[in-house]
């Protein structure tokens, strides 16, 4: 445990966990997509948290406080699965963030848009340059290290997340309470979902990518007073938290904008012009634009360091150069953190030549199926552990002993890998629709590729290339958590 000048335990509340958990997954960008389901997503989105989002924070839970260290996903299932397996899965992390750093990008660059001129958001060079901007500054900010850029992120994700989605939500219910038409029938009737074919539901399953993340904030489930208690009540809370903001904040868009018109890179601006221009007071569409660009510039910064410090201790480990064992003064994993910026300017580049609504939606599905390999070797490695070595205390266990264990870290690996492998199948909505030639090829191979990469890789490790002698082992571990207990 941390200890403060005063020789008290430094501790987070279970309000501040539970807050920090939401931070980390909910983003403007998901919104528009989700809300072009309409209604029915109140049901989808109580589906995937019973499913998947919940399970996460559960193992997460327990495998947070028994391996508090660095390296995070990386660290967990090194100790269950071994090295290969743990790079495996440290890689599917990282580079599903990769893919999916573009799509938020867009959304910052509309933001900027709406901010001096909304026809910006259809030319190509200006969401290009924006987006490098924005990327290249939150790197250079992480360099600081989590100390500077800590409250940096915090700061801009609740006056730039939270405040538009609220004031959105707000909106449409002003809307309808003054009996204005909405976009889709609002009769409860609508709720229940009609799915007609396997490509809407293929499209569903894009929340699988909306609902992740919770993981992130592990390291800090060591601090907690009372964990075995508070964990699983602040989870409670944030998901609640995370269901009630992402439906509303979705329907806030479905109520105002048309299924046929929401632009997916547009977030929740679309709502505000809806209403503030005709009105006659766009400048507060501009003042929120660019609230929405900080909370999109929070909310990369909370990626741009985790996942490539994970990296860094794979690094450490010897299974890639140890050119990227290289830190800032600071701590922060410099040379990881400038390849992965160099890597996400190219993707970026790439989005002048392609839809950009059908880009979003491509790399949505690629970066959801890669992280949906991490969270398999996740929940495979908290039950092997709980098997393997059942001796290293954990301040927190999922509830229920093995059998508990079983519905609820067997059942979110069942989800997620139905999840991976249902995603191949083109979509077909209201709003999107692709075919097997243009969609299920391109991404069958760009999956294969990407998770097949690690394992390609780690056959030219070099143990001469471990670095950082001291890193804890598991026997470290293990005996720093009784001494700090």
């Amino acid at each position: 445990m941390s200890w403060n000048s005063d020789g008290k335990r430094n501790s987070i509340s279970l309000f501040v966990l539970a807050m920090m958990s939401t931070a980390v997954v909910v983003g403007l960008e998901g919104l528009p997509e989700v809300g072009s389901f309409g209604l029915p997503l109140i049901v989808y989105y109580a589906f995937f948290t019973l499913i998947f989002f919940l399970p996460v924070g559960l193992v997460a839970a327990e495998l947070g406080v028994g391996w508090p260290h660095d390296g995070g996903v990386y660290r967990w299932i090194r100790e269950a699965l071994g090295e290969r397996w743990a790079f495996v899965g440290v890689w599917c992390q990282w580079l599903q963030i990769l893919i999916w750093y573009p799509t938020v990008l867009a959304v910052c660059a509309v933001s900027l848009a709406y901010a001096i001129d909304p026809t910006l958001r259809d030319a190509g060079w200006f969401v290009v340059a924006s987006s490098l901007a924005v990327f290249w500054t939150a790197t250079l900010i992480n360099f600081r290290g989590l100390s500077f850029s800590g409250w940096v992120t915090t700061a801009f994700l609740y006056c730039g997340t939270l405040l538009p989605v609220g004031l959105a939500i707000g909106m449409a219910a002003w809307w309808i309470g003054s009996g204005r038409e909405s976009a889709i029938p609002l009769e409860w009737s609508g709720i229940i979902p009609k799915i007609d074919s396997i490509g809407q539901v293929v499209g569903i399953a894009a929340i699988f990518s909306f609902l992740s993340g919770l993981e992130v904030n592990s390291v800090h489930f060591r601090h907690v007073k009372n964990p075995q208690r508070a964990i699983p009540r602040a989870l409670l809370f944030s998901g609640m938290l995370v269901l009630a903001i992402s439906i509303l904040g979705a329907l806030s868009v479905a109520v105002l904008v048309p299924i046929g018109e929401i632009d997916l890179a547009a977030g929740t601006l679309q709502v505000f012009s809806y209403i503030f221009n005709p009105m006659g007071v766009g400048w507060i569409v501009q003042v929120l634009a660019i609230l929405a660009l900080a909370g999109m510039v929070g909310h990369i910064m909370v990626w741009v360091i985790g996942p490539t410090e994970s990296l860094r201790v794979a690094a450490d480990d010897g299974l890639i150069p140890p050119v990227f064992q290289r830190t800032t003064r600071q701590g922060a994993p410099r040379n990881v953190m400038l390849l992965q910026a160099v890597i996400v300017s190219l993707l970026c580049v790439l989005m002048l030549f392609f839809d950009l609504n059908r880009v979003f939606y491509f790399l949505t599905i690629a970066s959801a199926q890669i992280y949906l390999v991490m969270y398999v070797l996740m929940f495979i490695s908290v039950i092997v552990l709980r098997v393997t070595k059942p001796e290293v205390p954990r301040a927190f266990v999922i509830p229920g002993g093995m059998a508990g264990l079983l519905i609820i870290a067997g059942g979110g690996g069942l989800a997620a890998i139905a999840g991976f492998f249902l995603m191949f199948w083109p979509p077909s909505t209201e709003d999107m629709a692709m075919e097997w030639m243009n969609f299920s090829l391109p991404l069958a191979g760009t999956v294969v590729l990407l998770v097949g990469a690690p394992l390609v890789l780690y056959r030219f490790r070099n143990p001469d290339w471990r670095g950082r002698p001291g890193l804890p082992t598991s026997q470290d571990t293990q005996s720093s958590w009784k001494r700090a207990d």
